[in-house]
This record gives C-alpha cells, structure tokens and sequence, in this order.
C-alpha cells in the first residue's frame, strides 16, 4: 500500500511539476520585438548592417579622436536610454543627470569586458574613441534578455535605443 500511494504521490508531484507554467509566451514576445527591431531599422537606417552579435551603432561624423577604446581601458560616458515599443514608438527610461538638456554632470563609469555594462553596450563602446558620440539600437539579447530590467521601464524581450557620448577614457594599465 505504501508504494502504491509514494508511487501516486510521485505521479501526482511530475503532473504538477509539468503542468505549471507562467502563460507566457516567451517566443512570440520575442518573434514580436525582432519585428519591431526591423521595422525601427527599416524606418530610421534602412540597408543598415548589424554587427556579428546583432548590434546596430552609428558614430556621428566628426567625433572621436585618438585610439579606439580597449578592454580592460576604464570608460566615462554620458547616454540617454530609450525602451523601444512598437518599432516607431520609444519612451526615455534613463540618462546620466541632465545629458539631453545638455548637462555633463557626471559620467558613467564602467570597464568595457568586466561584465558591469550590458554586453551592447561594452561591445559598442570597443569600435569608439575620446570624443565619439553614437547611436546604438541594442535587442534584447545584449541587453536585458527575457527578465528586462529591474530598475524599470524596460521590459522583457526589449530592444533599447542609446545615444552615448565618451567623455574620457584612461587606458589600462599594462606591465
């Protein structure tokens, strides 16, 4: 009698196990947002190529100067942040203090390749200089993946839109 209710028990525990779920359906959200991706590039960069990951970046003409940043180089930047909705449609979510009204407070700091950034943005940051000012369209997978942020205003499967001004860098130190 005992190994029949533990075996019951056991079933009962799988049933429930496999029969739990979010009702989520984390593979349309996704098929959505890479729409929306494309819709935004379409509209804003068309013929536009990402990169190897899937980041977009587009330096403005006239900034930077000097070496390419590095990793392990330590990075101060000022960026804006926009969630983007429906490939037309974006909502400002962070910046560095007072950055769109023109205001270099401070920066943002951060080691490109120490995994403190997203990972667009650390791969970005590599193709700029001192100087650069860009515009980055980040998916989801180099920036906040299915759980979105934390912090808010960015949600699951949700392409970010930056703009990113490198303010300094310092080059690490080497032996």
């Amino acid at each position: 009698m005992k190994k029949i209710l533990s075996g019951l028990l056991f079933i009962s525990g799988l049933a429930l196990l496999f029969s739990c779920s979010d009702g989520i359906d984390y593979e349309k959200i996704r098929r959505e947002e890479l729409a929306n991706l494309k819709l935004y590039i379409d509209n804003v960069h068309p013929g536009a190529e990402p990169t190897a990951s899937g980041l977009y970046y587009f330096n403005e003409e006239g900034t930077g100067h000097g070496d390419t940043i590095k990793l392990g180089d330590q990075v101060q930047i000022y960026y804006a942040t926009w969630a983007l909705y429906d490939g037309t449609d974006s909502v400002l979510v962070d910046q560095t203090n007072g950055y769109l009204l023109g205001h270099r407070y401070e920066p943002y700091k951060f080691i490109p390749g120490a995994g403190t950034s997203i990972a667009g943005l650390e791969e970005a940051i590599t193709y700029m200089q001192p100087g650069t000012r860009s515009h980055l369209v980040i998916n989801s997978e180099l920036a906040y993946g299915q759980n979105g942020s934390t912090s808010g205003g960015i949600g699951m499967f949700q392409t970010i839109l930056m703009e990113v001004e490198v303010y300094k860098v310092i080059p690490r130190e080497t032996e």
